[in-house]
């Protein structure tokens, strides 16, 4: 069991991330490939096997091991942008991938191929980059607004609980795989940790970010000394499986089919354009377009335009997906 020991202090600034982290879900769902597939994940997972290729190993190498992950391939920004995120993978100090590899290498749990990489030699360095960019090419991009609009509904789940009944409830019910308890000041947030046992870690006023994750299958914690806490938990499955969005794309067009996706939680207009990369008149006029077909409603909230999906817009894109 794990144990995450929370102050007042750390709930006060406590914060449910509102975008998945592009590596978290990428290291997931290398792990998810060398494990039986929960029913939502195996056509995901049939899929993506059949696509893997060679160049794709210096990646999957690391992700073998259901009880360990580096800590390195998740850097603690947690960013949603990939190209930003491989930088950051890219810049890691060599001491930190010797410390974190070549125990591995030594225990026999990772292959003496990654000997190079744990030496921080360049080319290895490029080698697992662009491993990492083609796996996410077959196991993620094709499934990212599926992910994304699963992620956004999460946080809508939870930010409705925050204002209904606080941040309490909001932990209790986070996942099943956790389990909360108050001891008066205290508070205790645990889980089972096939790799750290009867280990407790407190953020100490830091507060904890909470990362809701499609493909991760069971919480683990990243702790940045200079930073929050951050919580990872896998959202609550879906009877749906994870198919690739493409279909919906083709008939809408891309951007469109992204800005449908991104209506999931009652975003503004700006936080659509945010979110799907275009300018803000482009995001209104798709709004508009998608509205007229009924598949968004639109309202005022103050000075912002919010906009939802529909009973139509929801089965649209959740149905819209390949054979």
């Amino acid at each position: 069991m794990l144990t995450l020991q929370l102050t007042a202090t750390d709930l006060s600034r406590t914060v449910l991330r509102s975008e998945p982290a592009v590596l978290l879900e990428l290291g997931a769902a290398g792990q998810r490939l060398f494990e039986a597939a929960p029913e939502h994940l195996t056509v995901w997972r049939a899929r993506t096997r059949a696509a893997l290729r060679p160049e794709m190993r210096p990646y999957l190498d690391l992700c073998r091991l259901p009880w360990w992950f580096p800590d390195f391939l998740t850097p603690p920004s947690l960013g949603s942008d990939l190209p930003a995120a491989l930088d950051e993978v890219l810049a890691t100090p060599t001491a930190t991938l010797a410390a974190e590899l070549r125990p591995r290498i030594a225990a026999g749990d990772l292959p003496a191929r990654v000997g190079a990489l744990a030496s921080g030699e360049t080319a290895a360095r490029q080698r697992l980059s662009a491993a990492m960019r083609a796996f996410h090419q077959v196991a993620v991009a094709p499934y990212q607004d599926t992910i994304t609009a699963a992620v956004h509904g999460d946080r809508a789940v939870r930010a409705h609980t925050m204002v209904d009944a606080g941040i309490d409830r909001v932990l209790r019910d986070l996942s099943p795989y956790l389990f909360w308890k108050p001891y008066g000041e205290r508070y205790e947030l645990s889980y089972e940790c096939g790799f750290a046992n009867g280990v407790t870690l407190a953020p100490a006023g830091r507060g904890v970010t909470l990362v809701p994750s499609y493909l991760l299958p069971r919480p683990c914690v990243l702790d940045d000394p200079a930073g929050p806490m951050v919580l990872a938990y896998p959202i609550r499955p879906t009877r749906r499986a994870l198919v690739s969005s493409r279909t919906l794309a083709d008939l809408m067009g891309r951007t469109r089919a992204a800005v449908l996706g991104a209506i999931a939680d009652g975003p503004s207009t700006s936080q659509v354009a945010r979110t799907v990369g275009i300018s803000l008149a482009s995001a209104s006029q798709h709004a508009t377009i998608l509205r007229s077909a009924g598949l968004v409603t639109t309202r005022r909230a103050g000075p912002a335009v919010r906009h939802t999906l529909t009973p139509l817009g929801e089965h649209l894109l959740r149905a819209g997906r390949p054979g």
